[in-house]
């Protein structure tokens, strides 16, 4: 009974050290993937964004160039020969032509990229914008409007030189003069210069009452 004990505990401590050595194997697994991470983060952030946007400051840099110069224009060869690579990827955004370049970033499936946009000029495509990271179409950025909005209820503009001009022609009731003013009305000729302040006609009088003195001689 005793010889079986012991061979249990030897068998027991035969098992631990296995145990102990898988746990330590997920352990330096784990930790590996960590360390991983880590510097893939540290590279998207210090190496693989930087050079995003030190080729868009470059790009915004020789575009400027171009417009100070006022003679010819950064086109899409010229950027290529700037940043040194070809675009990975081209396509057409109505009628703009929208080349792409891109950086590997930390992690691989998420690289960084920088929208080179272009419009046609005289048979080359000229540079018109650019965007790192996220493309926003061209509708969005320049959406198709009228340049000065009309308003239906607003009267054309010969309404508002009528008015100022005094009513134009034809005149209805109380239509201005040449001057723009409205012609006062007329009295009657009948009535002199004085007939608004000439008192109203008094009612006939009756009879006045004879005087006391001429009853008294009549009766004399």
């Amino acid at each position: 009974m005793s010889e079986t004990t012991q061979d249990s505990a030897d068998a027991r401590d035969e098992q631990w050290p296995s145990k102990d050595s898988g746990g330590g194997t997920r352990k330096t697994v784990l930790y590996v993937l960590l360390g991983l991470m880590v510097v893939a983060l540290g590279y998207d952030y210090l190496v693989a964004r930087p050079a995003v946007n030190a080729a868009y400051d470059q790009v915004t840099e020789a575009s400027m160039e171009a417009n100070r110069k006022g003679v010819g224009f950064l086109s899409n060869t010229d950027v290529r020969e700037l940043l040194g690579r070809e675009p990975v990827q081209t396509f057409e955004d109505g009628r703009y032509q929208v080349e792409v370049y891109q950086w590997r970033g930390g992690l691989i499936v998420k690289p960084h990229k920088l929208y080179t946009v272009y419009m046609p000029n005289g048979g080359a495509w000229m540079f018109n914008r650019h965007a790192k990271f996220v493309y926003e179409a061209s509708g969005v950025v320049n959406p198709d409007r009228p340049l000065v909005p009309v308003d239906d209820d607003e009267p054309p503009a010969s309404y508002d030189e009528a008015e100022m001009s005094g009513g134009g022609g034809g005149g209805g009731p109380g239509a201005g003069g040449p001057d723009g003013e409205r012609d006062a009305p007329q009295r009657p000729e009948a009535e002199g210069p004085d007939a608004e302040e000439a008192p109203a006609a008094e009612p006939a009088e009756s009879d006045s009452p004879a005087r006391p003195e001429l009853e008294s001689e009549s009766t004399e």
